[in-house]
């Protein structure tokens, strides 16, 4: 159950560091009954859907009192309880009523349905797993040797999938040896079925211990107490044996004393678990999980297999729902050999939700070949049959071509700033002040989704409402414009540089859910950017706040909004890419109403640029307007490479001048044109911008 969400459920009763141990198999009595609250409130969960209604609601104050349920099998059920409790009837006529016959048949139906959601069928198990431990625990304290028997075969499969190796061969061999026990030692096999395979310390019917329990609290607790072995008498082989043929002995004094003062150890007969007390606080400890387990119900239709408090969905690997059948398998695979011929492997055991996945900090997952190396090995190998060895000079020897790739196996990084720079310094493009009325902003969604900082705990429908105090506060007629997440766009590329690689799991989130990891994890999977999106569209558009998204990318989307509204008004656009700016001087009217262009970090606000669109169309001209989007597609963009030893300042001038290289911009820019061409026009562009180079000498360029 490791990554399920197991952990922060029985946090809401216990402290984490309880928590931690009690999942570790440790505090053994608080981790049963943290175990069985959560059992009680899944089943809760099932019978609250099968009947129709809500019943934590009816009885949040009560305690075995059930009168006031409508549904007529559940008010037959808690009428037969009654009765038990007041023992009109026995427990042997109660367990075969019909009555919980047919609640147990609706139950199992239920499983059936749910069982085809993979985060289902992992918490069924969880039942299967509890259902196990009230068994092994009925078997221990009332003594019943094969019911016994029987729960340790169901653990098996259990402890052989999630890696407890030495409690499976152990178990297994046990097991085995105690199927031959009624005709080896009949004597034996007696006592055990009158259960005396257990310790009891006093004569009642539900006081029966494991042998291992009662070491652990009684003989290991004189060990290590006041008079015992490691207080000073040594651990050596004959004090332990002269310590442990006392015992009898010791406790025959200690008898003998008691029964001469008249002082003895009782305890009540009350069980402590049995306690109005106790009760109370288990009835109120099971509506607080019941209440949690509601908001993050694991048993949906959702066919992920996910932890049902941070909605990470688990990696393709995971099969911690399969516990049962990978168990078995591995039981199978023991069969028949001797203990020394058993080897249990890594890869044959279950991979829970928050296994470990590989780092992801390299993006090209390619062997790197070293050049000199190769080259050195092909020069020594072909030296015989090579008649001019300076022929292999003529080429250039690399894994890759160098002159458009990054070692990491990405496109050279454009630097896209460069060019706005350029432009700026070209003469006055800047706007002396926004206007302030009458005006409509228009944000870069992308932009903004990185604005505001997220915090762990909160919920996603505080975060959502983060982004609307920010607009609110900042934005008097805003429309907001945001990417699409759905499908791959021009900047997948850009994403994969800024994600390094790393991948992140998908989250499946609801408004109410809150935030369990951190916002740069969150986002650098492309589902959960694109459901929180739509879920801030949605919440926008609630709060009457204008809210488009594009099918990919928005920065085209962004620029036609805002010059489509500029016909009527003046607009401010709010974003920090390069490319809003190219796509504005291209596509902006000159006589509509002025458009602006500046950044929405407040940190940069005194110092950031604010673009007057309709005057830096002036100071660059029409033409070099018109060209711009080829100038920065051929230097490179979010989707193109950058040219070795070519920046953007010098092709922006060049074009100024150059009527070739206008020319394949024209060729460049027309729809009309097909791949093939533009692919030529490229090409002759990057002819002239190197001088002259041939077109056998551009091969890999072409490529």
């Amino acid at each position: 159950m490791s990554g399920s969400g197991l952990k922060e459920v029985l946090e809401l009763i216990y402290e984490p560091n309880a928590v931690t141990h009690m999942l570790y198999g440790k505090v053994v009595s608080r981790a049963g009954r943290g175990f069985m609250l959560v059992d009680t409130a899944l089943h809760t969960l099932m019978t609250n859907e099968i009947c129709g209604h809500d019943v934590l609601e009816e009885h949040e104050n009560e305690i075995n009192h059930f009168s006031s349920i409508e549904h007529p099998l559940l008010t037959e059920a808690c009428e037969i309880y009654e009765h038990l409790q007041e023992e009109k009837i026995s427990l042997q006529d109660a367990l075969e009523s019909q009555i919980l016959q047919a609640l147990q048949e609706l139950l199992q139906k239920k499983r059936n349905e749910i069982k085809q959601s993979r985060t289902s069928k992992l918490w069924l198990s969880f039942l299967d797993m509890v259902a196990i431990l009230k068994r092994f625990l009925i078997a221990e304290r009332t003594g019943d040797w094969l019911l016994h028997l029987s729960t340790l075969k169901e653990m098996l499969p259990y402890l052989a999938a999630s890696g407890h190796n030495l409690y499976t061969k152990s178990a297994y061999f046990y097991l085995s040896q105690m199927q031959n026990l009624e005709s080896d030692h009949p004597d034996i096999h007696a006592h055990f079925m009158n259960g005396k395979h257990v310790v009891r310390r006093s004569d009642r019917f539900w006081a029966g211990l494991s042998t291992d329990l009662v070491i652990e609290q009684v003989l290991m607790r004189s060990v290590k107490s006041t008079g015992g072995l490691t207080r000073g008498r040594g651990m050596g082989e004959v004090q332990r044996t002269l310590w442990l043929l006392s015992i009898p002995t010791l406790a025959e004094y200690n008898h003998a004393m008691q029964q001469l003062t008249g002082t003895g150890y009782k305890t009540s007969d009350q069980h402590i678990e049995n306690s109005k007390t106790r009760m109370e606080r288990d009835n109120k400890d099971s509506n607080l999980l019941t209440e949690f387990l509601t908001e993050r119900n694991p048993f949906t239709n959702d066919k992920t297999l996910r932890n049902i408090e941070t909605g990470m969905v688990a990696d393709s690997d995971a099969n911690a729902d399969e516990a049962k059948t990978v168990g078995d398998k591995i039981i199978e695979s023991i069969a028949g050999n001797l203990v020394s011929e058993i080897s249990f492997k890594k890869k044959d055991q279950i991979v829970t939700l928050d296994a470990k996945r590989p780092s992801g900090s390299n993006i090209s997952q390619q062997p790197q070949v070293d050049p000199q190396l190769m080259f050195q090995r092909l020069t020594a190998v072909g030296q015989d049959s090579l008649n001019n060895t300076a022929e292999l000079f003529e080429y250039e020897l690399s894994s890759f071509p160098s002159s458009l790739f990054e070692a990491n196996g990405l496109p050279k990084q454009a630097a896209k700033a460069t060019l706005a720079d350029a432009i700026w310094n070209m003469g006055d493009c800047q706007a002396q002040e926004l206007p302030e009325t009458n005006i409509v902003h228009v944000i870069d969604g992308g932009s903004l989704l990185y604005r505001i900082p997220w915090i762990k705990g909160q919920t996603f429908s505080q975060i959502c409402m983060k982004y609307i105090d920010h607009i609110r506060k900042r934005f008097s007629n805003p429309t907001v414009v945001m990417d699409g997440y759905d499908s791959s766009s021009t900047k997948d590329i850009t994403h994969l540089r800024r994600s390094k690689g790393i991948q992140s799991n998908t989250i499946t989130f609801t408004r109410d859910m809150p935030l369990r990891v951190k916002k740069e994890t969150f986002l650098l999977n492309q589902s959960n950017k694109q459901r929180f999106v739509e879920m801030l569209i949605d919440t926008f558009q609630e709060h009457s706040i204008e809210a488009i998204q594009a099918k990919e990318d928005a920065d085209l989307l962004i620029v036609r909004t805002a010059v489509e509204k500029s016909t009527r008004q003046e607009v401010v656009i709010y974003g920090e890419d390069t490319d809003l700016l190219i796509l504005l001087c291209h596509l902006a009217e000159k006589n509509a109403h002025c458009i602006f262009f500046t950044t929405d970090k407040q940190s940069a606000m005194k110092n950031s640029k604010v673009w007057n669109i309709q005057k830096t169309q002036q100071v660059l001209g029409e033409d070099v307007c018109h060209q711009l989007p080829f100038v920065h597609a051929i230097t490179g963009c979010d989707t193109t490479s950058r040219l070795h030893g070519i920046g953007k300042p010098a092709v922006l001038k060049k074009i100024k001048s150059d009527r070739h290289l206008q020319t394949q911009g024209e060729v460049f820019l027309m729809e009309s044109m097909g791949k093939d061409d533009v692919c030529k026009a490229g090409e002759k562009a990057l002819v002239y911008l190197y001088g002259g180079m041939s077109l056998e000498g551009l091969d890999i360029l072409r490529w």
